[in-house]
């Protein structure tokens, strides 16, 4: 990274990057300068100047398949601080980078960081992107009622009863480091259905979707209940899903996060997920009665 003057940054721009060197040779050489520009159609996702699409690289034998997330406009406050403090993570990309090195040094399964890289600058520009790989599995949302379907009702039951756990034991771990993830849904833990498949007792989550992860010290309880609010909302309707399972996140997640008063923050938890499943029966009133999401929740 060339950092450069202030008036260097304001008139001519720099950038910084960063690649694992575990997967440099299977990225294009000049992967860091075609990072903003490339394109791909693979599960493209792409609105208010930010965009997801998958990529897959091909090395010889070696292949790699990543999710490249882009954002091309930031707002001025980041274009700014950019400016100031080329360094800093001002980009969401930057900053989701330094979110999963921090849960991953917790203890807890994110995805593996393949490269990120900023560009700041000319006349307060700023962009970003992150490269993450891609995981051998799916979302729980989507595995668990098709296991059901698949497995007799012990060996299910067998399965629950080691996702839960390890479920309750990522939140906890989040939890007592006063990191919140803020979108806690049940879609954001992936499962390795490949480990699954060779052995059944290999129960291998990871948590995606970092990009809102932040400390915080003060009403910490808040976001505690904001975060299981939104996985228990999350879970409504969902097949394969029983109150017991639900009693048994509860009884590991309280254990692991130290929690005094555990019926106060069961009733609170239950407040937040009501809110969330208010607000989603509003999206179809007029505009000018819904909520936000922000709103609805608190």
């Amino acid at each position: 990274m060339s950092i450069r003057t202030l008036w260097d940054r304001l008139t001519r721009g720099t950038r910084w990057s960063w690649i694992d060197d575990r997967f440099r040779d299977a990225l294009p050489d000049d992967f860091d300068a075609a990072a903003m520009a490339m394109e791909s159609r693979d599960r493209l996702h792409a609105k208010q100047g930010r965009s997801t699409a998958r990529f897959v690289f091909h090395e010889g034998e070696r292949r790699v398949s990543i999710y490249l997330k882009r954002h091309f406009r930031l707002p001025w406050t980041a274009r700014i601080a950019a400016t100031l403090d080329p360094g800093g993570r001002h980009s969401p990309g930057a900053a989701e980078w330094a979110h999963l090195e921090r849960a991953r040094a917790l203890g807890v399964a994110v995805p593996e960081v393949v490269a990120v890289g900023e560009r700041v600058g000319p006349w307060g520009g700023l962009q970003g992107y992150l490269a993450v790989a891609e995981l051998p599995g799916r979302e729980l949302n989507e595995v668990l009622p098709g296991l059901r379907d698949a497995l007799d009702p012990e060996a299910f039951a067998a399965l629950k009863r080691r996702i839960v756990p390890e479920m309750a034991r990522m939140a906890a771990t989040l939890h007592r480091a006063r990191a919140f993830h803020k979108d806690l849904y049940l879609c954001h833990f992936f499962i390795d259905l490949e480990k699954l498949a060779r052995d059944p007792r290999d129960v291998s989550l990871t948590l995606i979707d970092l990009h809102r992860l932040r400390e915080h010290r003060l009403f910490a309880d808040r976001w505690r209940w904001k975060d299981l609010g939104q996985l228990l909302y999350s879970i409504e309707g969902v097949a394969g899903v029983e109150p017991r399972d639900v009693l048994r996140f509860w009884r590991r997640y309280r254990r692991e996060a130290g929690l005094k008063r555990p019926d106060w923050h069961a009733r609170m938890i239950r407040i937040k997920a009501a809110r969330y499943a208010g607000h989603n029966d509003r999206k179809s009133l007029p505009p000018s009665r819904g909520k936000t999401d922000r709103e609805a929740a608190g």
